[in-house]
């Protein structure tokens, strides 16, 4: 699974840089610690393999904590973009049958009306961060589902496309050898969440140090 090839990454080179944003940065070991704790949050929640969870977070850390923990809580995340139009955003929970979402605090009274637990990553940061950050007993297997991403509807409904886990490793592993990638490089990660490409932007180099 995606978060495996994280996970192995944490153990080769805990102390670097593993993503930052606006002066702020996580490293590898601080980036699967948080994820471990949100995990076992949303797992409490009854998130697991083929569960989606709403994300509608504006772009920083905690939109990648709030992905990897999603995926190591063994669910698959459906990403909503805060700029969205309000109906869109309620189709795709309503769609998904998403029973959890993850938001920030600034951004919840600006939400659709919908019938999904909401966690914050900010406002409830405390009371995750109490829980144990050990890597967690895994439960999705690599043909569960890592995210489902909405086309755009311009030639009828908006469909969810079901991407699994070993679509994305294969693609990930793929670029890892050609064009290849190392530790003293960095990408510029610039794509919305709700575009497929994102997931290489984001991955690709979690995976590869």
């Amino acid at each position: 699974c995606i978060h495996h090839l994280v996970e192995t990454q944490v153990q080769k080179t805990p102390d670097a840089v593993a993503v930052q944003f606006d002066g702020q940065a996580l490293t590898y070991r601080q980036l699967n610690s948080r994820a471990n704790q949100l995990a076992r949050h949303l797992r409490e929640l009854g998130v697991g393999p083929e569960v989606c969870v709403g994300v509608c977070v504006e772009r920083g850390l905690d939109m990648v904590v709030g992905l990897l923990g999603i995926l190591k809580a063994g669910g698959a995340y459906v990403p909503l973009d805060p700029a969205y139009p309000p109906d869109r955003v309620a189709f795709m929970l309503q769609d998904s049958q998403a029973p959890v979402l993850l938001t920030q605090q600034k951004l919840v009274e600006s939400l659709p009306a919908h019938t999904a637990k909401i966690v914050c990553l900010d406002a409830d940061g405390a009371c995750i961060g109490k829980l144990p950050d050990s890597d967690l007993a895994p439960t999705a297997d690599p043909t569960n589902l890592a995210y489902v991403i909405y086309t755009s509807g311009s030639t009828g409904v908006p469909k969810g496309v079901m991407i699994p886990h070993l679509a994305v490793v294969n693609f990930i592993n793929s670029m890892r050898r050609e064009p290849g990638l190392g530790p003293e490089d960095i990408l510029l990660a610039v794509t919305t969440l709700s575009f497929d490409i994102a997931g290489l932007e984001l991955f690709l180099p979690l995976a590869t140090g």
